[in-house]
């Protein structure tokens, strides 16, 4: 497989292809994507910015710059904007570059909300979008992202958050699957669409099958004591005594499994107790038994568009009697070298 990389000025529409050495990304569902190009320094240099009257440090951080790759269909696999530019000279002079980079989600970390911005009785879905496009219509100067509304659903819960100068990507997440049960799935896509998904983001992929003859690697991981928690007291909004808080236990059963294991969900957007309900429900789903966290990785003979974060693939993992059974794609980490060899390893939860 062909694999391609190409960096645009946004302010001037500049285009240019650029050769590599290697290409790292990490996505996870509902939490943003970042990746990490290295390319060689002279290379950029003479083959790139020579031609176009510029110079290696501009290139890459005079003005804000999308990035993104392809496969050899055109299609893209990964795209972002430029966050961090890293030049390195080793011990016999040879130089290195290394351009950190994050996916337009990631970037929201770095936009807030209002003063002040209150949401009363709505549903949770109806939050990203407004959050994302009074942030982007605010009336400051380059505030557009471009991010425009994709796919709408709704969900059937009621939350009331306040938000104080919030961080919004993060704000986003904690209203979603990521954290409240029973809410949405959500990406930012590479037409910079956001897109919300009811109950959840993906499918079922049968052609996509993680077994002897396509896994490269696999690992499968079973935290047990500290990573249990079987009672969460879920807290909010308030100040000493006063402070809203939802206690969540799982059954006598359960808990006599592995003893009584504790922890403390605290939400500082909300006093409403069944937001909170939902968020401890969330937590104990996730860890009040111990949970198989399984690794595969695979190479070019699975293609990465066939499948996507949220997605349920076909694992087998006869070590662990699990045979042929359908896990979802949480989080995918891609290494593509020179050489055009592309290596996946895959984060996987039961269904």
């Amino acid at each position: 497989m062909t694999y391609k990389v190409f960096l645009k000025h946004l302010t001037t529409g500049d285009l240019f292809e650029l050769p590599y050495n290697s290409i790292n990304w990490v996505e996870e569902l509902n939490n943003g994507a970042n990746a990490t190009f290295n390319f060689d320094y002279s290379t950029i240099k003479e083959q790139v910015c020579a031609p176009y009257g510029t110079n290696v440090f501009d290139l890459f951080t005079a003005v804000f710059s999308q990035i993104w790759v392809e496969d050899s269909a055109g299609n893209k696999l990964w795209l972002g904007v430029c966050s961090d530019y890293q030049r390195t000279k080793d011990a016999a002079g040879n130089y290195s570059l290394q351009i950190a980079a994050c996916d337009y989600f990631a970037l929201l970390q770095k936009r807030r909300t209002a003063a002040l911005k209150t949401y009363s009785a709505v549903d949770p879905a109806t939050i990203p979008w407004d959050l994302i496009n009074i942030n982007q219509t605010s009336g400051i100067a380059s505030a557009d992202l471009g991010i425009t509304q994709g796919t709408t659903v709704t969900t059937g819960l009621t939350v009331s958050p306040e938000y104080i100068r919030a961080d919004i990507k993060q704000s986003i997440s904690d209203l979603s699957n990521y954290r409240v049960k029973g809410s949405f799935d959500f990406d930012i896509d590479v037409t910079l669409k956001l897109n919300l998904y009811y109950p959840t983001k993906g499918s079922l992929r049968a052609n996509v099958v993680l077994d002897a003859l396509t896994t490269l690697a696999d690992g499968v991981k079973i935290p047990l004591l500290l990573s249990i928690t079987n009672r969460v007291m879920a807290r909010g909004q308030g100040i000493n005594n006063d402070v809203a808080e939802s206690v969540r236990i799982a059954s006598d059963p359960t808990i006599n499994q592995y003893t009584l294991l504790e922890d403390v969900l605290t939400d500082p957007t909300t006093s409403d107790t069944t937001v909170l309900a939902t968020e401890g429900d969330k937590k104990l789903d996730l860890e009040k038994l111990p949970l198989a966290q399984i690794t595969k990785k695979h190479g070019d003979d699975i293609d990465l568009t066939s499948y996507g974060l949220g997605d349920t693939i076909i694992v087998d993992v006869p070590e662990e009697n699990i045979s042929y059974a359908q896990y979802r794609v949480k989080k995918r980490t891609v290494d593509i070298e020179q050489t055009g060899t592309m290596i996946a390893t895959l984060d996987l939860l039961t269904i």
